[in-house]
């Protein structure tokens, strides 16, 4: 294959976002290292792409578990595993794995990274995704999860971001961390939208909730009133329902 050949099909392949290629970039396949910049790439197409939710449901089941394992391993506030967990913390998927047993906490550890760090992302674009996956890690975990000492060394560094960038994502972090009344009901909304699935019937318009008495669908926590209701909403819901690994 010649040079350009090879740089074309690669251009194609980046053009390309599957489960599978998000799972390279993120460095979880292979002997592969992650790549921030065909990341950022494939994640920026993957907002205009009408399979979204599809494309992020089956990263999710397949490779969740692996992610949250190198987010693990890092050190700094900010990174690629970071990164993909902020595109996807909005999915069910998400909000089941922080709910089952044995799951440490993620908010927890981001919160610390962020208090603890020396120094902020020289980019103000990464400050805001790090605000944004805490706001969303704290709507789903809970302020009570993290230290009053982190609590205390990151409020200053809020503030003054807050301050300087103006952007509604520190804020809103700030707000929840300083347990502002009106911030902690947005927050109470956000968790129950994201756990909607997990403790509503899947069918559109039942409103059904309660996980005792209603069916759980075998490949991930989405549940139905019945049968009935689980046939109905099957071509609607097959799209993103894929056999968690977690």
């Amino acid at each position: 294959m010649s040079w350009m050949s090879g740089t074309q099909a690669g251009m194609q392949g980046l053009l390309n976002v599957t489960a599978d290629s998000l799972a390279e970039y993120c460095g979880l396949t292979g002997d592969h290292q992650a790549n921030s910049v065909f990341l950022e790439s494939q994640l920026g197409l993957l907002q205009r792409n009408s399979s979204q939710n599809v494309i992020n449901s089956e990263f999710c089941a397949k490779y969740l578990s692996a992610l949250v394992g190198a987010y693990d391993a890092q050190d700094a506030a900010f990174n690629v595993p970071m990164r993909m967990l902020n595109a996807i913390a909005y999915l069910p998927y998400f909000a089941r794995f922080l709910l089952t047993a044995a799951k440490t906490s993620i908010c927890k550890t981001q919160a610390h990274r962020m208090a603890t760090a020396s120094s902020a992302p020289a980019d103000p674009v990464h400050i805001v995704e790090m605000c944004q996956f805490l706001s969303t890690l704290l709507a789903l975990q809970g302020t009570n999860s993290v230290s009053e000492e982190d609590k205390q060394a990151l409020l200053p560094k809020l503030r003054e971001w807050n301050r300087k960038y103006q952007k509604q994502q520190i804020t809103r972090c700030l707000k929840q961390l300083e347990d502002d009344p009106e911030t902690t009901i947005l927050a109470g909304g956000l968790k129950q939208h994201c756990e909607s699935s997990l403790n509503e019937c899947g069918l559109d318009g039942c409103g059904k909730s309660g996980t005792s008495k209603l069916l759980q669908c075998s490949r991930y926590d989405h549940i139905f009133c019945d049968r009935d209701h689980q046939k109905k909403s099957w071509p609607s819901h097959k799209a993103t329902c894929f056999l968690a690994v977690f």
